[in-house]
């Protein structure tokens, strides 16, 4: 009878020990936490968004100026008559030093005509074009006598020793002696003209770039021919 009531005793006593734990455990378990105030944070900013980035800047290009590749001499000049337009007949005048003078061609009475021409010679060193651009006739004070007109271009043959037809083309790494017919200067505007020295300036563009060449002519008074001379 003791060991069933003993029996009875521990059952009894695990059950509530059983009821007990599973009621503990059926209860919330408390957390700590910590209590944080909303205006307590620092308000933050929205970042600004970015500006987009300036166009770039147009920048013309710089202007290449071109340099003179080629040298242009006015050599000799004749001041003389209208001739039709012929190149001149004698051969091209050779460069001289600075400081000389040529003698006039073109001021002294001759047998056959004499057209208005000038000279010139060029040394280049590559292929190019020439064209002039302008011819002003100057008087010894400096003012303007007239604008010439410059026309029909021929170029010196060694070959045949005679001005031919020429195109205006300068071959490379080469010096050439060309000729122009020139209009005749307004001689009506000029009171006497005979003794005097002029100035002839051309500008000349040869390989893209103007050069500026001059030369100074002085015109002696024609001479009297001789009787039974013929002209």
């Amino acid at each position: 009878m003791r060991r069933v009531l003993l029996c009875l005793v521990v059952l009894a006593a695990c059950t509530k020990v059983g009821t007990e734990s599973e009621s503990t455990s059926d209860k919330p378990v408390a957390t700590a936490q910590t209590a944080v105030r909303v205006d307590s944070v620092p308000a933050v900013s929205p970042t600004p968004p970015t500006p987009p980035a300036p166009p770039p800047v147009s920048v013309p290009p710089t202007k290449t100026v071109p340099k003179a590749s080629a040298r242009v001499e006015l050599t000799a000049v004749a001041l003389a008559d209208d001739c039709g337009g012929t190149a001149p007949f004698a051969a091209p005048v050779q460069t001289r030093a600075k400081g000389t003078q040529d003698m006039e061609r073109g001021a002294r009475a001759r047998r056959r005509c004499e057209q208005t021409s000038m000279q010139l010679a060029i040394t280049a060193t590559g292929a190019m074009n020439l064209r002039v651009k302008s011819v002003k006739l100057y008087d010894d004070a400096g003012k303007l006598v007239g604008t010439l007109t410059a026309s029909k271009p021929t170029k010196w043959s060694a070959t045949s020793s005679m001005y031919e037809t020429w195109n205006e083309s300068v071959p490379a790494s080469t010096m050439i002696n060309v000729s122009y017919v020139l209009s005749q200067p307004s001689w009506d505007r000029v009171a006497d003209r005979w003794n005097k020295t002029f100035t002839l300036k051309a500008v000349v563009t040869v390989g893209g770039v103007d050069q500026t060449t001059q030369k100074d002519v002085t015109l002696s008074a024609p001479t009297s021919l001789a009787p039974n001379v013929r002209t």
